[in-house]
């Protein structure tokens, strides 16, 4: 048979992949990355460089091997129940058949869903989730089939022979009805692996780096449109693989039932075959005349076979450029017909921007309006909702916001006045008694503040604010602009939605966890927004997000992955970039027995291409982090010595302090341990993925088994010492222009975020020295001496500093990106056609 030829030169490849790929599937080489299809790479590169046309090749032995396995394992296991229940008709019967109608009332996708959900990611808990909701097909045909034999005389004659129910069965029964049933297996090979790449691509099937066509096919989805090869190759794999065995399956149903041959009519598929009877098939007679069955001549059968393969060839061709047809059409929006949405009114208050941003919802932890909860201080800035005290200058210098200056009096207090032109939203005037309420609950209620802001009383007088702090402290007004610090009216309280009365130019009308709707504050002291709503819309999805924007869904968005941007460099758009504070970084779990060893820290630190990943990944849009501040800060940038990448030091390292292959598997073990890391981070920042699959691979490179779990409830595990060796994420380090921010905040033994348990005496000793210093270089100084101090105890390894970029429509005017990633919608967020 053509298509069992097929199959097996499928099957043959599988097997034979590691020998045939021309490249290591696995090997990174970040200068390649996404190369379109040549000579060195025929089927081009992913964006770790990666060659595709080898992974597709392994690939195949991870999606054909589970697929046949997951087809085997159902078919058998629905047989036999189905048999079984035929055979011993009642109480067994009536359970099985009522459990399978349980099975069968559920999508049998969603269902697996639910279950892989429940049981993790990886290959073998997929597979369980689809054996769990496939099984009862074959239970049904099997019981079917049996039933019919079940009285037939053989049985009879075989039982009247002396065999037993188990021998008549295995020697009579089951030959008779495996015909069906295996073709039904066969059939079902494509709709199997198809669920499992589906699962794969939603994170649930294979793991990174695993090579698997469902799985690659997610981590380039957003590649489409700018390098749609790295999407077509597993695709196009996916394709003929079910193609394949679709055809094998027709095939097969042709070869075991010969009145399938026939085509007496254009949907002979769909019609069922005649009855078959002790002497043959019935002598129906098809459009020339000619009897059915097995008076049909040789030449007439296989003339009947080809048209009816032609015919599924045809239809199969034209669903394709259909398919493609459409997805052109999709794909080929323009950004002048995404404009369409945004309308252009004159009046101000007819005028609506959508805007779209990863950066909102519970993941990241700032969910609502409400400055005193977590991070939502900065949703409450960031959206024009809050304003506090002081806020920061392009050069990250406090400047008055609703203050007009302050006054230290001495080294505990300090005067602040306030404006007398400001009002809530909820139209009570801002006076320094306002301002006491607000800071007050923030004191009580937020998790940082109490010990950064030091505020022991606060003094209010009309509309002058006296702060007293329990110890001197410097950063105090550096402080005051941070998000948390927004000033809201208390007396209006925070509503059960998490909704605020603040002093910024909107209003906000409706609070979630996914959207807010914003509309203008009239009253604004400095004057209307230029815009009368607008909508803040959570898209965590990276193609999603630049899905919208294309088609106007959204006007403007932030958090737009860099390897989307080539969509949005046209006359439709506009791209505004800044440099930030942000840094990707790691933190290591020192109450891991792993990661408690100092060699394996420093191997760690030593294992991680920097540099590859700034130019690869982040393509060129941030630069190497040496620390944890960058460059543009006074103690940032080159101010601080970080360990290069030297795998070959690391391998060195870690053969000193007694980690060895002992077994030849490439992963180092010690006392019988194996040097595997937990990797956790989170996909609400698309490059957060990206580095952890770098790391992986590298650090493979000198022994370490590096587990990734990328996953929206990062914020509960990081929490849990035995749930994670590495924690990658990424932040604003000095987002008060001041360096004690990062070190209260992650790395002192009093610092919230300290969750992997870091300790320094050195570090405990200059953060006292810093606490006390109130010169402006004495600070910088000795920040720098601080990040040096976690460089060189290899306490936290720091990737790369990102820049900040948001995109828009042309149309868009007003929204530029802060140094700061505080501030982005104002009263000059305007939109026209």
């Amino acid at each position: 048979m053509t298509f069992g030829a097929l199959t097996a030169l499928l099957v043959l490849v599988a097997v034979l992949a590691v020998p045939l790929a021309p490249h290591d599937p696995y090997a990174q080489d970040l200068a390649q990355a996404l190369r379109p299809p040549g000579p060195d790479h025929w089927a081009g590169t992913d964006r770790l460089g990666r060659d595709l046309f080898s992974r597709v090749l392994v690939g195949a032995q991870t999606s054909l091997f589970w697929t046949l396995l997951l087809v085997a394992v159902v078919s058998c296991a629905g047989t036999a129940v189905g048999v079984a229940c035929a055979w011993r008709p009642g109480r067994l019967d009536s359970l099985a058949m009522r459990v399978s109608d349980v099975f069968l009332a559920f999508p049998g996708l969603v269902f697996a869903l639910a279950v892989a959900a429940v049981l993790g990611g990886g290959m073998h808990n997929a597979v369980l989730a689809l054996a769990l909701i496939s099984w009862p097909k074959y239970a049904r045909i099997a019981r079917g089939l049996a039933l019919t034999q079940r009285s037939a005389l053989y049985v009879r004659a075989a039982r009247m022979a002396g065999c037993t129910e188990a021998q008549v069965i295995a020697r009579h029964v089951l030959p008779n009805i495996a015909g069906p049933v295996l073709v039904t297996a066969v059939l079902d090979i494509g709709t199997m692996m198809m669920e499992l790449a589906a699962l794969s691509f939603l994170g649930l099937g294979a793991q990174p780096p695993a090579a698997e066509w469902g799985s690659m096919m997610s981590d380039n989805r957003n590649l489409m449109q700018t390098n749609p090869w790295a999407v077509v190759a597993p695709g196009m794999a996916i394709f003929v693989a079910v193609l394949t065995f679709n055809l094998l399956g027709d095939a097969l149903r042709d070869a075991i039932d010969p009145s399938q041959r026939t085509a007496s009519s254009a949907d002979d598929d769909a019609r069922p075959g005649p009855s078959r009877g002790a002497g043959g098939l019935a002598g129906e007679t098809g459009k020339a005349g000619a009897p059915m069955g097995g008076s049909t001549t040789g030449k007439e059968s296989g003339m009947a076979l080809m048209g009816k393969t032609a015919r599924r060839w045809g239809a199969l061709v034209a669903a394709v450029c259909l398919v493609g047809a459409l997805g052109l059409a999709g794909c080929g929006q323009t950004g002048s017909q995404a404009g369409q949405s945004a309308g252009g009114a004159s009046d101000p208050q007819d005028k609506k921007v959508v805007y779209g941003t990863t950066s909102y919802g519970v993941a990241m932890d700032d969910a609502g309006l409400n400055p005193h909860s977590a991070y939502s201080g900065w949703s409450c800035v960031r959206y024009g909702v809050g304003e506090t005290l002081f806020r920061f200058s392009d050069d990250m210098r406090p400047e008055p916001w609703l203050a007009t200056g302050y006054e230290f009096l001495d080294d505990t207090r300090c005067r602040i006045t306030l404006r007398t032109d400001v009002k809530f939203s909820s139209g009570r005037a801002l006076d320094a008694q306002a301002v006491k309420e607000c800071l007050e609950a923030l004191v009580a209620n937020h998790d940082r503040a109490p010990g950064e802001l030091n505020i022991q009383s606060i003094e209010a007088e009309g509309n002058q604010l006296t702060i007293t702090t329990s110890k001197p402290t410097p950063a105090l007004v550096n402080y005051l602009c941070d998000p948390y610090a927004a000033i809201i009216d208390m007396q209006a309280g925070v509503s059960a939605d998490q909704n605020v009365s603040g002093t910024g130019p909107y209003v906000a009308t409706e609070v979630s966890d996914t959207q807010i709707t914003l509309k203008a504050n009239a009253a604004y002291r400095d004057g209307a927004p230029k815009v009368g709503t607008v909508v803040v819309r959570s898209i965590t999805d990276f193609d999603t997000l630049a899905n919208a924007l294309q088609s106007g869904e959204v006007n403007a968005a932030s958090g737009i992955q860099f390897a989307n941007y080539p969509l949005f460099r046209n006359d439709g758009y506009r791209i505004e970039q800044r440099q930030s504070n942000r840094v990707f970084f790691a933190q290591l779990n020192h109450a891991s027995p792993i990661m408690a060893d100092p060699a394996v820290r420093a191997a760690v630190a030593r294992g991680i291409d920097r540099q590859g990943f700034v130019d690869a990944l982040l393509q060129g849009n941030g630069a190497v982090a040496d620390g944890p501040f960058s460059q543009n800060l006074p103690f940032g940038g080159k101010a601080v010595t970080a360990p290069a990448y030297d795998p070959d030091e690391a391998m060195r390292l870690l053969e000193e302090a007694g980690w060895v292959d002992e077994d030849g598997d490439g992963v180092r073990e010690k006392d019988g341990q194996r040097l595997t890391l937990r990797w956790l981070t989170y996909p609400g920042r698309a490059e957060l993925p990206l580095l952890a699959e770098s790391a992986q691979a590298t650090l493979r490179k000198i022994g370490f088994d590096v587990q990734v779990n990328s996953t929206a409830s990062h914020i509960e595990l990081r929490k849990k010492p035995d749930a994670w060796d590495v924690y990658a994420s990424t932040l604003v380090t000095a987002p008060t222009g001041d360096p004690a921010y990062f070190f209260r905040a992650f790395a002192l033994d009093k610092a919230s975020k300290n969750f992997g348990g870091y300790h320094s005496d050195a570090l405990e000793a200059q953060a006292a020295q810093l606490q006390a210093a109130f010169d402006p270089a004495e600070r910088a100084a000795l920040g720098t001496r601080m990040a040096q101090t976690l460089l060189d105890d290899n306490g936290y390894v720091f990737a790369a500093h990102s820049s900040l970029g948001m995109v828009c429509q042309a149309g868009v005017t007003g929204l530029v990106p802060h140094p700061c990633d505080y501030y982005e919608l104002s009263a000059d967020l305007d939109i026209s056609k």
